[in-house]
């Protein structure tokens, strides 16, 4: 009897092709999988892989039945991906990330058309609102908003966006830590010390002696008067 399992994760590559629309799954897009052996013993390794984009990726049922934490690759996921996958799996079993679109687009066009029909109420211009896909790409602010769950990236591709700002938040860290690590391995001074004098040792009080030394015997000299020639 085959054995049916399920996980999630990034693709690895572009060579996955999606087993509902027949596209190509990009590469480190967020990607299902349903993964069959022939029986229990079969290493994983040999098993058969069938992968869907995210989008397209109806919920088996037994995610319906166990805690979303024991799902194959959950822990691996970013933030954001996990709330998706929390999503989809409250629709039910069947569920899927194309029917939270749908179910959007269809509210943003209800709440369009009431707006529309009020403005002409008034005897006013409708003036249509800014989508939220374009104020996003004109938004300079590097924070994620609702606006990014509903762009492109429902496919479930990586936000190069994020990506792109965690990576300078992690070389600013390991900077700021390398520094402190440099820092703790150096002798602090006391605020307002004055600096120590070096420490005498044997070698500086002969080298000192001998310059004092030098220094009297050339005093000696110059006051001896010179002897008168014959």
């Amino acid at each position: 009897m085959a054995v049916i399992t399920y996980c999630i994760e990034y693709a690895q590559s572009q060579n996955s092709k999606c087993q509902k629309c027949t596209k190509i799954i990009p590469n480190k897009s967020l990607r299902c999988g349903r993964m069959e052996r022939d029986n229990e013993k079969q290493k994983k390794k040999f098993a058969r892989y069938f992968w869907y984009h995210f989008k397209c990726f109806e919920v088996p049922e037994i995610w319906t039945q166990v805690p979303v934490a024991l799902i194959r690759g959950q822990p691996e996921l970013l933030d954001k991906d996990k709330v998706r996958l929390e999503r989809i799996i409250k629709l039910g079993a069947g569920g899927s990330w194309e029917q939270i679109i749908q179910q959007h687009n269809k509210k943003t066009r209800d709440d369009e058309a009431a707006a529309r029909a009020e403005a002409e109420a008034r005897g006013e211009e409708y003036v249509p609102p800014v989508s939220k896909k374009r104020k996003a790409a004109n938004d300079d602010d590097d924070d994620d908003d609702e606006a990014g769950d509903f762009t492109t990236a429902l496919t479930g591709e990586v936000d190069k966006k994020t990506e792109r700002k965690n990576r300078k938040i992690n070389k600013k860290i390991k900077a700021q830590k390398e520094q402190k690590t440099a820092a703790d391995g150096k002798p602090h001074a006391k605020k307002g010390a004055a600096p120590s004098a070096p420490k005498e040792t044997v070698t500086t009080k002969a080298i000192a002696a001998s310059r004092a030394g030098s220094k009297a015997l050339l005093g000696k000299l110059k006051k001896k008067p010179a002897a008168s020639k014959a």
